[in-house]
């Protein structure tokens, strides 16, 4: 157990967070019926709804999410229900119980390709000693619902995007992401038209892409979705001539 403790003293010194982002709790998030985005701040209960790279406050009124839930919003605030409380929490657990093997695939990548990265090796410390910590744990009653240090701190390090960063490398192949291929096709092969409104939306799409990819390695991805849904709309993602 000291080696643990050892290993956690050393990482958590790599963890620089403002106190009020560790304090904060984790935001809730959700699919309306039409494949947006929504998420309520925790702290405010206000709502945003995010559908082809943009952000905006959710509109009052009577929401039904993907799941069947509805959520009322009143001057941009949620009145969250019970069954919603429920999911918040349930969601909160899901990742918990992720996040360090979410943590190595962020930033080591999917298949390894940023093992190098400085960053790579600390995470993968974070990932045994949560096995460690499961293992010395074994089926002992008395720490049913305790929180483990392990996970806490691979919480914490994912919302560290200056040391933690994500793993844009990805393994050599002709076949493009979707919002790789929408980029292409907005921004231009050579970026001729990286200064417009669709180019810049498009990299945004990107970003969430990749950020997605680290939960749902199959490529599977709502940002997929939606780049797919643009390049075949075409009104907004117009070809770069």
């Amino acid at each position: 157990m000291k080696a643990v403790f050892y290993q956690m003293s050393l990482i958590v010194s790599l963890l620089v967070l403002p106190l009020s982002l560790l304090a904060d709790p984790l935001p809730w998030e959700g699919l309306m019926q039409d494949g947006s985005r929504i998420s309520i701040d925790p702290q405010t209960n206000k709502a945003s709804r995010s559908a082809q790279g943009e952000s905006q406050p959710l509109w009052d009124g009577v929401h039904q999410l993907d799941n069947g839930a509805v959520i009322i919003v009143r001057d941009g605030v949620v009145v969250m229900d019970a069954a919603l409380l429920e999911s918040h929490e349930r969601q909160q657990r899901e990742m918990e119980q992720v996040a360090c093997m979410q943590l190595v695939r962020k930033v080591c990548g999917i298949h390894n390709e940023c093992q190098k990265h400085p960053a790579c090796d600390p995470a993968r410390q974070l990932l045994s000693l949560e096995k460690e910590e499961l293992s010395n744990r074994g089926l002992n009653p008395i720490w049913q619902g305790v929180e483990l240090d392990s996970r806490r701190l691979c919480l914490d390090a994912l919302n560290n995007e200056n040391y933690f960063q994500v793993c844009t490398k990805r393994r050599s192949t002709n076949r493009k992401s979707p919002c790789q291929a929408l980029q292409k096709q907005v921004c231009g092969s050579r970026g001729q038209c990286a200064r417009t409104q669709a180019c810049d939306a498009a990299r945004q799409l990107l970003g969430m892409e990749r950020e997605e990819l680290v939960q749902v390695p199959s490529g599977l991805t709502q940002s997929g979705a939606e780049c797919r849904e643009a390049m075949e709309e075409g009104r907004f993602f117009k070809p770069c001539e």
